[in-house]
């Protein structure tokens, strides 16, 4: 039985296979900090990780599932997404996550494992993102460091997956910051 997730017509069973050494082998990442009966998360998350796998001509050999692992675990420390990380498992190609926000609670720990990701050459993809991050892009790098740091301000996702604004003023810096970058005076 095939299962298409609706609305987005992606084969999700096509995106989950064996490692095949087609360069395109990628392990999802989902995490959640409280495991309740009644939450569809898992689900919801699994599905966000094979369409952005799907998207890029991608699939999932295997999953980096760390269930009551708070965010504020480093990545590399994790259960399940650690050995990965540190190179204690087979070989994969990159990583999938539901969101940038499901790497790190921190800006820190979401640049170091997006950075690993570059550094190592593997690809790096999440739900809401076309394409696979290039980090060594400024603009991508700058989205990829934004929704990190929504994050950080508590901000929330709509279900349509965009960022909800923060539940506190913005401090008057970094609204003068988001009007210079948003007007093009800001560059490197």
């Amino acid at each position: 039985m095939l299962e298409r997730e609706e609305g987005r017509g992606t084969d999700l069973d096509a995106a989950e296979r064996p490692c095949d050494g087609c360069g395109m082998c990628l392990l999802g990442e989902r995490r959640l900090s409280r495991v309740k009966s009644a939450t569809s998360s898992p689900e919801r998350q699994r599905e966000n990780v094979l369409t952005a796998a799907a998207s890029v001509g991608a699939h999932i050999i295997g999953w980096a599932d760390d269930w009551e692992v708070s965010g504020a675990t480093d990545p590399v420390t994790r259960p399940s997404l650690g050995p990965w990380l540190r190179d204690e498992r087979g070989p994969y190609d990159g990583l999938a996550a539901a969101a940038v926000d499901r790497l790190g609670r921190n800006v820190v720990d979401c640049l170091n494992t997006g950075c690993k990701m570059r550094d190592e050459k593997k690809m790096l993809v999440t739900y809401g993102h076309d394409g696979v991050w290039n980090l060594d892009d400024p603009a991508d790098e700058n989205r990829f460091t934004m929704e990190a740091w929504a994050r950080r301000w508590n901000c929330g996702r709509s279900s349509a997956g965009t960022v909800t604004p923060p539940s506190r003023p913005v401090p008057p810096a970094v609204r003068r910051a988001s009007r210079r970058t948003a007007s093009g005076t800001c560059g490197r």
